[in-house]
């Protein structure tokens, strides 16, 4: 796979992506023109980083989190690759911030809301809208909220409906790697360029680049030595099948050779023994005719030899 450079990167990466949304002013305002609401202020909570819940021995990270001056958490996510687990990967990013809010000592009674944002630059649903949000409803009484304080927002950067305003959408056209107007598309095009100035963030990236190929490296070789160890264990399965099933072909031969032998010395012709056997008598005239060269002791093991031969 060819990766960007550093200097490649636009708005649409996630490494730039939550770059851009470390400046707070930045951040909130994307939030209050995604959700259509007022945000007062927005900080960077203790967990910003990573959340230490390990899974299947990974450190998992969550791209962007911010909370406002009413204690709702929001987890900012670029996802410019369409993927099919993609809905399922927004229900564990919100179950991770509950857990981590609880191991740092808080009560379910008091968890904050909190809304997972996934900003895309598919479709995820195939249905044009810009904005995809989804909250728990009551299935027979549609009106009916369970408000658990959780909410699930997809952002459609080639959505075409529902109630935006311009803003919206010159920002979606900067992520579409279109030309954009406006003040706070401005805004996000410099703080991509003050991103790309710091040297700091270069070296880290590429120190990220480092480590994620080192990573893929060590998967594609386990992935190999695994592929060699199945391969050997399918060898030796087939080989043990092979083995039972040649055994059980030259154990029914023998069996048949005797049986051949035995009407031979009664003097039975090759259609009266491939009756009495049910074969075919191409099979009992090919036994017959190297059976008489062992006559009269017809040596049964010499006999399947030769057959087999």
């Amino acid at each position: 796979m060819n990766r960007k450079t550093f200097d490649e990167l636009t708005i649409a990466d996630n490494y730039m992506f939550s770059k851009v949304m470390l400046n707070k002013k930045i951040a909130r305002h994307f939030l209050e023109v995604i959700l259509g609401c007022k945000i007062k202020e927005v900080f960077y909570p203790s967990y910003e980083h990573s959340i230490d819940i390990r899974y299947d021995a990974k450190s998992i990270r969550l791209d962007v989190i911010l909370e406002d001056d009413e204690h709702t958490v929001y987890n900012l996510e670029m996802q410019a690759t369409k993927r099919k687990y993609l809905v399922k990967r927004s229900r564990y990013y919100q179950d991770l911030i509950d857990l981590d809010l609880l191991e740092k000592g808080g009560d379910y009674d008091n968890l904050n809301r909190s809304l997972v944002i996934f900003v895309c630059t598919f479709d995820p649903f195939g249905e044009g809208q810009y904005v995809y949000s989804f909250q728990n409803m009551c299935k027979q009484v549609p009106s009916l909220s369970l408000e658990d304080g959780t909410e699930k927002v997809f952002v459609n950067t080639k959505g075409v409906h529902g109630e935006v305003d311009e803003e919206f959408k010159q920002i979606m056209r900067l992520f579409n790697g279109l030309v954009a107007d406006g003040e706070f598309a401005q805004e996000l095009q410099q703080e991509v360029s003050r991103v790309k100035a710091s040297e700091k963030w270069r070296r880290e990236y590429m120190t990220l680049q480092i480590f994620m190929d080192d990573a893929r490296k060590e998967e594609r070789q386990l992935g190999r030595e695994e592929g060699r160890e199945e391969g050997r264990e399918e060898g030796r399965q087939e080989g043990r099948q092979e083995g039972r099933q040649e055994g059980r072909q030259e154990g029914e031969l023998i069996k048949l050779v005797q049986l051949v032998c035995k009407k031979i010395e009664k003097g039975k012709s090759v259609s009266e023994i491939a009756d009495a056997l049910e074969e075919s008598e191409d099979t009992i005239s090919r036994i017959v005719t190297i059976a008489s060269q062992y006559a009269p002791e017809y040596d049964v093991d010499a006999i399947c030899k030769e057959l087999l031969q």
